[in-house]
């Protein structure tokens, strides 16, 4: 059993599910940034500050990775920005709560990739798991797409961002063998931001403190949440890891509800506790061995 200052956050589902808390409550303040900044400004101001904060909080040290884990680190990280830059544009158009649980199909495409590539055994349990997690996309896609353009649109990207999300999560599992949850977390972050910077060019919005509240608790959610995935993925499967953190869809659309004031649909409810009851099935023999 894990002891010291960092026993709470110790047992990787544990810290999963953190991050899944902490990237649904990052949906919703995405949302609100978008009203009046590009989206792929939101996006660049959230690596750029999640680089610094993270980045001044472990001091720089331990930032020198392996030499074979050079090429996975600029992968990962042109993945993640590419899927990070499509989820909010999702948000923006189609919601937080829909483009959410859209971009959540992700644990189906890290299945893909960690069986095809990884050597990750595809057990009944991942099976029914990634089957709950589909019939929970389908049950709210048909409805996004027929409200309009701008929404069906926004639906489009955020399912396309989870392709590309699935894809990154499997390289970030790989990556955890050798390197840390900082290091990968940090290098993800000053690429992002170093794709991203281009967007700057759009011309920005007057700022406001408003504005600069939003943005830096997308940066601070942002950056606890990718730790803590990133740290959960070092102690258990990639597909498990990701059907985890998919929850947050049940934290966006709650969050969103309680703090935008939009309704949450039947269908959105109802999809999420299908993808919820299919990372329990998933996780349960995790539960188990970090219990044992």
């Amino acid at each position: 059993m894990a002891t010291g200052p960092g026993a709470w956050y110790a047992r990787p589902i544990r810290s999963l599910f953190l991050a899944s808390l902490c990237f649904g409550l990052m949906a919703v303040f995405v949302r609100v940034a978008t009203r009046t900044m590009v989206p792929a400004q939101v996006a660049f101001f959230r690596f750029a500050g999640s680089f610094l904060l993270l980045f001044a909080l472990s001091r720089g040290r331990g930032m020198r990775p392996r030499a074979e884990s050079h090429r996975r680190l600029a992968l990962r990280a042109a993945l993640g920005t590419a899927a990070i830059s499509l989820y909010f544009l999702g948000i923006g158009w189609a919601g937080a709560g829909l483009a959410t649980l859209l971009h959540c199909t992700h644990p189906v495409f890290t299945a893909l990739f960690a069986v095809l590539f990884m050597g990750e055994a595809f057990t009944w349990r991942v099976g029914v798991a990634l089957a709950a997690n589909l019939a929970g996309a389908a049950v709210v896609i048909g409805a996004g797409i027929g409200t309009g353009a701008r929404v069906g649109m926004g639906s489009l990207a955020a399912l396309g961002a989870g392709m590309l999300a699935g894809a990154s999560v499997a390289t970030a599992s790989a990556l955890r063998r050798t390197e840390s949850a900082t290091l990968i977390t940090v290098y993800f972050m000053a690429i992002g931001s170093v794709l991203l910077a281009p967007s700057l060019l759009l011309g920005l919005p007057a700022p406001s403190a408003d504005l600069a509240l939003v943005l830096g608790a997308v940066v601070v959610t942002s950056a606890v949440g990718q730790w803590f995935l990133h740290h959960g993925l070092g102690f258990t499967s990639p597909v498990v890891g990701s059907l985890t953190a998919a929850t947050s869809v049940v934290t966006a659309a709650g969050f969103e509800a309680v703090a935008i004031g939009e309704h949450v649909p039947a269908r959105v409810a109802i999809a999420g506790a299908i993808m919820v009851a299919g990372v329990g099935l998933a996780s349960s023999r995790a539960r188990a061995a970090d219990t044992a």
